[in-house]
């Protein structure tokens, strides 16, 4: 069971040569640290969760945090300022970077320190350019992505009103093409078709998933994020699957309602020496007809309904 008052801290013994080596960093730093290593490795809550992955997340979140005291801290910062962004630095060299921000104490007179007593100096015209690009470039970037994924979204959503209005267009035609005389090939053509696009936005969506995934695997996303980005996709595919297996119990009764049609009105048409020349057929396979009207019924009914069948065909070839 993980150990919750230390939020799993389950190190490796050999490792503990000095005591616990949890009481030198933030506990809540620490803390954060599990969760983001805990989703890093697949596990969604601690309590979920392994001796063995709390002690590989131990193990990894104090090697970080022994190297600067507010690594994941640091690391949400710089996932949420580089959020969608092609071109980022990386984290290591970013994480460095930010050290020469910070305030620190410089002793009058220390020639030796990099850093001036006197910080209130001039901003040079090199300097503001520098400012522009760390700052106003990357959000306008970012900006210009927003605006192009939302004008994505809206040629989607009209792509997804014209494909309900064809939709819509196609079952009235099947309904006005199944009362003539070629209702069944028009029926079955438009269902065919609609099997066709729901294959392809599957296909689709599958390479809309894989992105996220991917980023998800690489420990860029949250599993919350991920859900949050998948969800609509993912009950859409499974509007798709159901979609289909209606689809072929359509084209199922399509052709059970053709065939039984065709039956009874070859049951109209059969006249008495059809009726014996059915028999004379029977007679030739073998079957004795002094057997009784029981035991022949059943090669009857089946010489019959083939007759029929191969009677309509004929008719609708001509």
């Amino acid at each position: 069971m993980a150990n919750n008052r230390l939020h799993g801290y389950t190190p490796k013994t050999i490792n503990e040569k000095d005591g616990n080596r949890l009481d030198k960093f933030n506990p809540y730093e620490f803390r954060r640290g599990m969760d983001y290593e805990l989703v890093t490795m697949g596990v969604n809550r601690l309590a979920e969760s392994t001796p063995e992955e709390r002690e590989k997340a131990t193990e990894a979140v104090l090697k970080n945090l022994n190297e600067h005291g507010g690594y994941y801290t640091s690391l949400t910062t710089y996932e949420v300022t580089y959020r969608n962004l092609d071109k980022k630095p990386p984290f290591k060299k970013w994480l460095s970077e930010q050290e020469d921000f910070k305030m620190q104490e410089v002793k009058p007179g220390d020639k030796t320190s990099k850093h001036k007593e006197d910080k209130m100096v001039d901003t040079k015209s090199n300097d503001l350019n520098t400012i522009k690009m760390k700052t106003i470039q990357p959000l306008k970037e970012a900006i210009t992505k927003e605006i192009q994924n939302i004008l994505l979204e809206a040629k989607d959503k009209e792509a997804e009103k014209i494909n309900k209005a064809d939709a819509k267009a196609e079952k009235d035609d099947e309904k006005a093409a199944s009362k003539g005389a070629k209702g069944k090939e028009k029926a079955l053509a438009a269902l065919d078709k609609e099997i066709e696009k729901l294959k392809a936005e599957k296909d689709k969506n599958k390479d809309k998933l894989s992105a996220p995934l991917k980023r998800y695997k690489d420990g860029k996303l949250t599993a919350d994020e991920y859900r949050k980005l998948s969800d609509a996709t993912v009950k859409r595919n499974k509007e798709i699957v159901k979609r289909l297996g209606e689809i072929e119990k359509e084209k199922e009764a399509i052709s059970l309602n053709e065939k039984l049609g065709r039956i009874e009105v070859a049951k109209t048409i059969m006249e008495k020496d059809t009726h014996m020349a059915i028999l004379e057929i029977i007679k030739e396979y073998g079957i004795s007809l002094r057997e009784g009207s029981d035991s022949i019924k059943a090669y009857y009914e089946i010489a019959k309904t083939d007759y029929q069948e191969g009677f309509m065909e004929g008719l609708q070839k001509n």
